[in-house]
């Protein structure tokens, strides 16, 4: 008798057990999150946050200039495909705008609950005022969208992307969430490492071809002399270049930023009339070799520039 019962626990065991695994295996598994950012540095951001709870991928190619993108069928396959979108919020990627409306995704129109913007409540350098015309040039009315080269920036950018993705996926907030403190964290040592290599040059004047670099400056310390364009997407005037030449000359500036999609050509002219170097720089992750992670571009900038300056 008492091996029957024996035999009968073991069934009831064996069934529970089946039961069991038969469930976990035919229990849908937990859908990915299906994200498209528009910028090179939101991509590297955003899978910093999302790790491996979801695809991310990227609108535009690492190191193409953003201002001349040129929509393809592939765009809006990207974006037909897409449920969340992390945009910048400051019009350096209007351009995604008109893919959405041509892809029949409603989900990612600006405004709706599946769209991040990553500027929300950060202090925004350079907003315009007064009468803005195309006259200006490629401006941005709204303030300077390069904020992310300020990592002092990346918890309000990071807690955007998790409250976003956390609208849409609540069962995931957790998770998100020690992604981001973790990659927070990576950040802040890496910060200590920056600090102390561009130490030596805080108060250094820094010339760049484009209006890229206000965030990054302040972040560290160094001055913002002048821009080569004085109206973005506009080659610069004489009267323009001569001035910044004079200023160069008159607090020795040495150094002459280009992001690494413009061309050299009157970015050297200047600082050969300077007494300056031009150094070419990826303005995103990704536009150089092993620099597709944040920290890793950051890297990259500071060691350049610190490097630069000390000649």
């Amino acid at each position: 008798m008492a091996c029957v019962q024996s035999r009968r626990a073991m069934v009831r065991v064996l069934a529970a057990t089946t039961l069991a695994l038969i469930a976990a295996t035919s229990a849908p598994a937990e859908p990915r999150l299906r994200i498209v950012a528009t910028l090179p540095d939101l991509w590297a951001i955003t899978r910093a946050v999302v790790g491996d709870l979801g695809d991310v991928q990227v609108a535009t190619r690492p190191g193409q200039n953003p201002h001349d993108m040129e929509i393809r069928p592939s765009h809006i396959v990207l974006v037909r495909r897409a449920e969340i979108l992390v945009r910048n919020g400051l019009d350096e990627d209007a351009w995604i705008d008109p893919i959405i409306e041509s892809s029949g995704n409603p989900r990612l129109l600006r405004g709706a609950p599946s769209v991040i913007e990553a500027v929300r409540g950060l202090g925004v350098l350079k907003v315009l005022t007064g009468r803005i015309d195309r006259s200006l040039g490629d401006v941005h009315p709204a303030g300077n969208p390069h904020f992310t080269l300020d990592p002092g920036n990346l918890p309000t950018v990071t807690a955007n992307i998790v409250a976003g993705l956390s609208r849409l996926r609540p069962e995931l907030t957790e998770r998100l969430e020690a992604n981001r403190r973790g990659f927070l964290d990576d950040v802040s040592t890496a910060e200590r490492r920056w600090t102390v290599t561009l130490g030596p040059h805080r108060g250094a004047p820094l010339v760049s071809y484009h209006d890229s670099w206000p965030y990054f400056y302040r972040a560290f310390g160094l001055e913002e002399l002048g821009v080569i364009e004085d109206r973005p997407g506009i080659p610069p005037s004489p009267q323009h270049l001569a001035a910044l030449i004079r200023r160069m000359r008159e607090r020795q500036a040495k150094l002459v930023l280009v992001e690494s999609w413009y061309p050299t050509e009157t970015a050297a002219a200047v600082a050969r009339a300077a007494g300056a170097r031009v150094l070419v720089v990826p303005q995103s992750p990704g536009a150089m070799k092993g620099t597709d992670t944040y920290i890793s571009h950051v890297d990259a900038l500071v060691t350049a520039i610190a490097g630069a300056l000390s000649r």
